[in-house]
């Protein structure tokens, strides 16, 4: 799947001609807007701005920006380092039942 769509994209983006490639780089970019919605999705965004840099700067700018937040943001995901779960360190919440005796034997908000 992945060599289909990069295949298809790389000819695409090398066309002559540069009306489907730019009405495809603004529909793309539009359905990536309207991305919450069930039938498109964020990934289209990145695609319709890829296309649309080849000919207009402006989305030469705006494609080089995401490229590099997405890079920031993939670097800083990778660096954390992994967290592992126990339980037996977990402080256990108070209950109802603790607040009513801390209150009761004269202690009030945990002074």
């Amino acid at each position: 799947m992945k060599n289909f769509i990069n295949k298809h994209y790389r000819a695409l983006k090398t066309t002559k001609n540069h009306w489907l490639r730019k009405t495809a780089g603004v529909l793309l970019v539009i359905g990536g807007i309207l991305g919450f919605l069930p039938v498109l999705g964020f990934w289209m965004l990145p695609l319709g701005l890829a296309l649309l840099a080849v000919d207009w700067p402006i989305a030469r700018r705006l494609s080089r920006r995401m490229n590099v937040w997405l890079g920031r943001r993939r670097q800083q995901f990778q660096s954390q380092p992994k967290a592992s779960v126990t339980v037996a360190a977990t402080k256990p919440r108070p209950t109802k039942l603790h607040r009513r005796t801390a209150s009761h034997h004269g202690r009030r908000n945990g002074r």
